[in-house]
């Protein structure tokens, strides 16, 4: 390891040139666009991680002590944060590969509530705000994966008076500005407004005209955007620790050590608690003063350090820092431990540890694109698929969709009714993957003959063609997903049947198959 020198730990300041000047400004604006080396998590990680936040809200007057829906929120987060007796919103991003997506989130938090004597209002949103005004909008649950705006457009206007109401029992400088601009409402009455879409439909230009920073705010509101990042509330029990290098760190050996040490007495925590860890957020303050975010989503609640630190090595060697460490930050979001109950009949399945480490290793070796679950796409595209992360207990079996009417008692009693086909013969296709590039002669717009230089592929003249089948799409999304061929069935002169396909965005001709 290279020990760093005095340069290395106090570097010059760069010079900024007149036309840089506004870009290193730009990161210290409210609403400014981020650097690329912020510590907001690359698009990577956003995609596997997106923030999901849950609201609890529970009627006005309720006096149980403690709050049924500030209990229900700690045990489902440590990030929780409170707004007024009646509100509470926690942060479920760390939720997904434990839960599942945000419809199943929002079903266990209405799974926990119904015990519950309160009748509690639940939301589930990308943004803090929005999952807070529909639960003063809408009863029961409500899940909105999607955009925000159209969530909460339907909306009344009294929702955004509810929603001051709560900043304002909290206090501060905040509940002040908002106290002011409640006052704000009710002009957006005299001016024909009912809903939170009419507001966020206004103008932002004359808007502020007419009513500065404070008619702007309240049009961020109605558009369900956060003004403010969650703070977690103090009394909510965090597995955090930190840990300030004495020499910057720009490996992952050295770096195993100190994630090693962070996390022993985080999973001494977790077994003290009963918990286990459902999510990991890894934060490294760079000597650049960036910071290297990244959030690891477990598929079940595990507390093994040595596990633990192996995902953590291997998720920051497909995703390295920039530039030399100064300060390590881990934090868990726990979740109840998993309770295993082994079977004598059944075969025993390899752990969670195990699986996530195996996982974890391929999608460093290949890509984390490149492992996983196949999973059919709703579209005509050959071979469309996209994977999806790899969950053994999320497969069903195969019978559990089956319809009574198709078992066997009943399919005896309808055969009578319809037509027996005995004796017929099915083609099967045996496909290439990829398909095979040939050259093909055509006369008259048809096949006459196949040519191709790999050594045991069919070729020749062709005797007879089906054809030609066209299909085609996602010309509206662009050249490099869009597709455009025509299918032709073809017995060449050899004794092979194949299926040959034509590109029409390329003009070139592939053997797809080989019919047996």
């Amino acid at each position: 390891m290279r020990i760093p020198s005095y340069d290395d730990l106090t570097p010059s300041i760069p010079d900024i040139t007149p036309r840089e000047t506004f870009s290193q400004v730009k990161r210290f604006l409210p609403n400014g666009p981020a650097p690329a080396a912020a510590s907001h998590p690359s698009a990577d990680a956003i995609a596997s991680s997106s923030p999901l936040f849950a609201c609890l809200r529970a009627p006005t007057g309720a006096s149980q002590t403690p709050p049924p829906h500030f209990v229900i929120a700690r045990d489902f987060s440590p990030r929780v944060e409170r707004h007024g007796e009646s509100s509470v919103v926690l942060d479920v991003g760390g939720l997904g590969r434990l839960l599942g997506d945000a419809q199943t989130i929002g079903a266990e938090l209405a799974r926990a509530a119904a015990g519950c004597s309160a009748c509690l209002r639940i939301a589930v949103a990308r943004t803090q705000s929005a999952a807070r005004l529909l639960t003063i909008g809408c009863p029961g649950l409500r899940v909105a994966s999607g955009p925000v705006a159209a969530a909460v457009a339907p909306l009344p206007i009294d929702a955004l008076r509810a929603f001051m109401d709560d900043e304002v029992g909290r206090g501060g400088a905040i509940a002040a500005r908002l106290k002011a601009t409640a006052a704000r409402l009710d002009t957006f009455r005299r001016w024909g407004l009912t809903t939170l879409g009419d507001i966020a439909a206004l103008p932002a230009a004359d808007l502020s005209e007419r009513m500065g920073q404070e008619g702007l705010a309240l049009q961020q509101l109605a558009r369900g955007v956060d003004r403010a990042p969650l703070v977690p509330d103090p009394g909510v029990p965090r597995f955090v620790q930190s840990m300030e290098l004495e020499w910057p760190i720009d490996s992952l050996e050295p770096l195993s050590f100190v994630l090693a040490r962070l996390l022993d007495p985080l999973s001494s925590a977790l077994e003290r608690a009963d918990r286990g860890a459902a999510a990991l957020r890894l934060d490294l303050r760079l000597v650049d003063r960036m910071t290297h975010a990244r959030v690891l989503q477990l598929p079940a609640a595990m507390r093994d350090p040595k596990v633990l630190r192996t995902l953590l090595l291997l998720d920051l060697e497909s995703h390295p820092p920039s530039t030399a460490i100064d300060i390590v930050t881990i934090e868990i979001d726990p979740a109840p431990a998993r309770i295993v109950q082994y079977s004598l009949l059944d075969r025993a399945m390899p752990s969670p540890e195990t699986l996530a480490t195996l996982t974890a290793r391929l999608g460093a070796l290949v890509g984390e694109s490149r492992i996983g679950s196949p999973a059919l796409l709703d579209t005509w595209r050959p071979d469309g698929f996209e994977m999806k992360r790899f969950s053994p207990d999320s497969r069903e079996p195969q019978t559990a969709n089956r319809d009574p009417s198709t078992s066997s008692g009943s399919s005896r009693a309808t055969s009578r009714d319809e037509p027996r086909i005995a004796n017929r013969e099915y083609l099967i296709v045996r496909r290439f993957r990829l398909p095979v590039a040939v050259r093909v002669a055509v006369e008259r717009g048809r096949p006459v003959r196949v040519a191709i230089d790999r050594r045991g592929m069919p070729g020749g003249h062709v005797e007879q063609a089906a054809g030609p089948w066209r299909t085609s799409g996602a010309w509206w999304d662009g050249t490099s997903t869009a597709w455009d061929r025509d299918e032709w069935d073809a017995a060449l002169s050899d004794g092979s049947v194949c299926r040959l396909f034509h590109d029409r965005i390329a003009d070139r001709w592939f053997l797809d198959g080989i019919l047996d």
